[in-house]
């Protein structure tokens, strides 16, 4: 990734998260707010760690998406008949644990 792409994505990711909305949505985002606990504060904390994102940044979330690749593992909550389906369908792919 070279700088002129991460110029891109920041800018679409701030467009993304200060997209323009009509006054009735600006309300209703507000009380989403306001009912989460989520400051102003907090929204500018974002924003401002939006735009110092560097490629670097970028260099340590592939490091760490390569590692859970390796070492992850994905957890799903389901009945014991939808496993068993699933593991039909995949030919015996999932593991069943039971946690109380």
């Amino acid at each position: 990734m070279d700088n002129d792409a991460l110029t891109k994505v920041v800018i679409g990711t701030i467009g993304d998260v200060d997209y323009y909305q009509l006054p009735d949505a600006k309300g209703y985002s507000s009380m989403m707010r306001y009912i989460m606990g989520i400051s102003d504060e907090q929204r500018q904390r974002r924003r401002d760690e939006i735009l110092s994102t560097s490629v670097k940044d970028f260099h340590i979330f592939a490091d760490a998406l390569e590692s859970v690749k390796d070492k992850g593992v994905i957890v799903a909550v389901a009945s014991a008949d939808d496993i068993d389906a699933a593991n039909k369908e995949r030919s015996g792919l999932l593991e069943v644990r039971k946690v109380l």
